[in-house]
């Protein structure tokens, strides 16, 4: 719904997730603005709508927030890097994908993890 399928279409491939963390049987990927309380692994990726939708007459517009969240710095990079080369000016029927990279949130304290968030445009025509 709003453009979600299509970045869990796009996400949920094993170039990405084989960084990510398996709790079971799930990965560590999210369609949500926080990770479950039952996934206790460190490595995720999850997605959320942050803007409000922008609907016109011939172009809609959604604004994600993808947050790609390890317990190191690095891993959060990589996981980044990984997510932006995939989402970033990716093509689908009638749409297309523009990214932003953002600063990596340190942990706020020693049960957190470190963010790199990533801003997706997606835009689709009616």
């Amino acid at each position: 719904m709003f453009g979600s399928d299509h970045l869990f279409t796009i996400l949920n491939v094993s170039a990405v997730t084989n960084l990510l963390d398996t709790v079971g049987s799930v990965k560590g990927l999210f369609n949500s603005r926080s990770i479950p309380e039952f996934f206790t692994g460190f490595k995720t990726v999850n997605f959320y709508l942050s803007s409000p939708y922008n609907g016109s007459v011939e172009w809609e517009e959604y604004r994600y927030s993808i947050n790609c969240r390890a317990k190191t710095d690095g891993e959060s990079r990589a996981i980044a890097v990984q997510v932006f080369n995939l989402v970033n000016r990716a093509d689908f029927t009638d749409g297309h994908t523009n990214c932003s990279v953002l600063g990596t949130l340190p942990p706020a304290d020693d049960t957190d993890v470190f963010n790199t968030p990533i801003e997706v445009i997606i835009k689709t025509r009616n």
